[in-house]
């Protein structure tokens, strides 16, 4: 594998397993259906944060890169039902596969120019990519997306905590 690969490998498995921690000791039913008690509209479970944080790199990495067909549907990311369990098996998959595709390329590889979907809604990311973007570009940002949603799930775990300790 090219440093470059190994470091990309080695950096969506750190943020991934950090983003999984986030829901150790969620129950099942707050893991689908929790919302802050201050009832903000926009705010998504944890379960869709994280099914659409794995199908959004799946997506860069997998569909992007690798060429895989993945029949990804963003929308049902956060209208999902699901268990911890999933989630983490969906994870093990996703980094194996990345691992699989990162594992066989090369410099050149890097400056290719993928056929991206262009069907995505426009706050998909992919709607609003440059049309010269590279195999390179495709995976810092599954990396940068990546850690924008560990974010947000750092942040709902941390209010997640203060509305059970204080018994909200």
């Amino acid at each position: 594998m090219i440093p470059i690969a190994r470091a990309i490998e080695a950096s969506l498995a750190g943020l991934v397993g950090d983003a999984l921690r986030q829901i150790d000791g969620v129950p099942g039913d707050d893991l689908n259906t929790w919302r802050p008690a201050a009832g903000l509209e926009d705010i998504n479970t944890f379960a869709a944060l994280l099914t659409h944080l794995l199908g959004a790199g799946e997506y860069w990495t997998l569909e992007a890169v690798g060429g895989h067909d993945l029949g990804r549907d963003r929308d049902a990311e956060f209208r999902t039902q699901t268990t911890a369990a999933h989630l983490r098996d969906r994870a093990d998959r996703w980094l194996s596969a990345v691992g699989e595709v990162l594992g066989v390329l090369t410099e050149a590889d890097l400056t290719r120019v993928p056929a991206l979907d262009r069907g995505f809604s426009p706050t998909s990311g992919a709607a609003d990519t440059p049309d010269d973007w590279t195999v390179a570009d495709c995976l810092i940002h599954a990396i940068d997306h990546t850690a924008t949603h560990l974010g947000h799930l750092q942040i709902q775990r941390q209010i997640w905590n203060a509305e059970h300790a204080t018994g909200s």
